[in-house]
């Protein structure tokens, strides 16, 4: 889900990846890999969980795998855009980079491992990596995959340093992720996922997903899904806290006529009739 009038994504190897907005976004990011995040310019709230998170100009924050967060990306006051750097640490990587270099031994801190997000202090070795990072996206040329490669050792190493009680957290390659179902779904139906993603963050197979679903509501997860999101429209709409125009993205939907369609049909008018009440 977003809201953005001008948004520009680079990905390189689904490893480093660059966002910048001229204009407020909300999204809902699906956590499968570690991360570390990086402001260039603006502002990014996070909400992980119960705890919501300020990340400045100039500051970053390591962001733990298998969860969900949901990103609100602002401009600067000054009218300069968002832009924010993602470094994903992909599991495969960090295997790899474990046989290769000098663990901190460290004892695990169980609060830490608890943690969804963590606030990075700021330094001039994540500086200094993330300026080099971004100039490479104002080359003519493709990043090589062997300096991506070198730069994923580099963050690894930098954040040894700088924090080394993540270790435990960084080299823990089990599988975190499982949820109750039903409460996952009733806390999540607005996030923009598929049943592939559904499925993965409720630690079931996507057979084995719609299966259980089915036991559970009776019903497929499209027909369920729609039906909580068009009744989440309906007391959007009825609330009349946001524009008509808005309520479709609010409730989840990507399109306004296939929104105002499936809300006639299962109410019988159509968002504007309702938002006129």
């Amino acid at each position: 889900m977003a809201y953005a009038d001008k948004e520009i994504h680079q990905n390189y190897l689904n490893t480093f990846y660059r966002c910048i907005t001229e204009s407020k976004m909300i999204c809902h990011d699906m956590v499968e890999e570690h991360k570390i995040v990086y402001i260039m310019s603006g502002r990014l709230t996070l909400r992980c969980g119960n705890r919501k998170m300020d990340v400045e100009n100039g500051h970053a924050v390591f962001v733990r795998r298998n969860h969900l967060v949901k990103e609100y990306k602002q401009p600067g006051a000054d009218g300069e855009p968002f832009k924010g750097l993602f470094f994903h640490l992909n599991a495969s990587d960090l295997r790899n980079i474990k046989e290769r270099i000098e663990i901190p031994v460290v004892k695990a801190d169980e609060s830490l491992k608890r943690e969804l997000a963590v606030t990075l202090s700021p330094h001039p070795f994540l500086k200094g990596l993330f300026t080099s990072l971004d100039q490479y996206f104002s080359s003519d040329s493709p990043i090589p995959t062997s300096l991506i490669k070198s730069k994923v050792l580099e963050t690894v190493i930098i954040l040894l340093q700088l924090l080394p009680e993540l270790a435990p957290v960084l080299f823990d390659f089990s599988r975190q992720w499982r949820s109750d179902l039903r409460e996952f779904m009733e806390k999540n139906f607005l996030c923009d996922m598929n049943l592939e993603q559904f499925a993965h963050f409720t630690g079931k197979s996507l057979s084995g997903f719609k299966r259980e679903f089915s036991e559970i509501f009776g019903c497929t997860p499209h027909q369920w899904i729609v039906e909580k999101r068009l009744k989440h429209a309906k007391k959007i709409i009825e609330s009349k806290n946001c524009s008509l125009s808005d309520v479709y993205l609010k409730a989840g939907f990507k399109n306004p006529t296939h929104f105002s369609t499936c809300f006639k049909k299962r109410f019988g008018m159509t968002p504007s009739e309702a938002f006129s009440k």
